[in-house]
């Protein structure tokens, strides 16, 4: 009996036995998922993290013409996806990242200078960020009557938004000033606030000089004709600073201004050459 009684706690030793080690395995499994749960969450944090640190660029570098690298290309995807930036993305501060920027800036009541410094940044990387939606054209609001279109004037295009795309650099127009009918082609060579350009060929240039009385300083109102559009602009007479159409029969280019185009000393509007651009509208 004795030994009956052995054997029964033997086998009720080792069943509790059994018990515990199942109980350990539960505790350590159950301790090994806790772990790593923890660490996928901090890895989580931590590429979350770096992503936005990646996303901002540094707050005492000022972008800018010339700029490039891992910083622009943030830049000009941010301003893509907030609708101001229409280009493929290059990490190099051009000419169209710029006017991106300083598009941005005036839609957002910032100081317009096409630079990304901290005001700017603080506002561009905001949720306060303003987005920008350029409505489709119709062409029907830029062709002649005599094409089907609704004016024998020119339309008023926003410089900024769609005038420097419909006249880009390197692009040719028929100019036709209002008052005296006489028309002259002119190429687009320059220009970020309106369209610096110059005469196609010496008759051209002439046909400016017969308009103006010589080369002068006054602002005219006249018609672009680009593409089968016609634009209202204003234009003046006096050839300056750089030069890019040789022997043209004119020494420097002259500025064409659009609907809300600026000044490039300033960054203002003249006055005089927007009374023109509406006069050139009919208004």
């Amino acid at each position: 009996m004795h030994f009956m009684e052995v054997c029964a706690k033997i086998k009720r030793d080792k069943k509790k036995t059994k018990e515990k080690v199942v109980v350990v395995k539960k505790l350590l499994l159950l301790s090994m998922i806790i772990f790593m749960i923890l660490s996928w969450s901090g890895i989580g944090a931590s590429a979350q993290s770096e992503i936005e640190i990646k996303l901002v660029p540094e707050q005492g570098e000022v972008l800018k013409m010339q700029s490039e690298g891992e910083e622009v290309v943030n830049l000009q995807m941010r301003l893509r996806d907030l609708g101001y930036f229409n280009y493929k993305v290059t990490g190099y501060y051009g000419d169209a990242t710029r006017n991106a920027v300083a598009l941005f800036q005036e839609e957002n009541g910032l100081a317009v200078d096409g630079t990304v410094g901290p005001e700017t940044r603080a506002v561009l990387y905001s949720s306060e960020a303003k987005r920008y939606t350029v409505e489709s054209t119709l062409a029907s609001r830029y062709l002649p009557a005599s094409r089907g279109g609704i004016s024998t004037m020119g339309q008023l295009v926003e410089w900024f938004s769609e005038g420097q795309y419909i006249f880009p650099r390197g692009a040719v127009a028929k100019v036709t000033d209002v008052d005296t009918g006489k028309s002259f082609y002119m190429k687009r060579t320059g220009g970020i606030y309106h369209a610096d350009s110059e005469p196609v060929s010496k008759e051209d240039a002439e046909t400016i000089r017969s308009i103006w009385g010589g080369w002068s300083w006054e602002r005219r109102a006249v018609i672009v004709e680009i593409g089968g559009l016609r634009i209202a602009a204003s234009m003046h007479g006096m050839p300056h600073a750089f030069d890019r159409v040789p022997n043209n029969g004119m020494q420097g280019h002259v500025c064409i201004h659009f609907y809300k185009s600026r000044t490039h000393i300033r960054n203002k509007e003249d006055p005089d050459h927007q009374a023109m651009v509406h006069k050139a509208a009919g208004r």
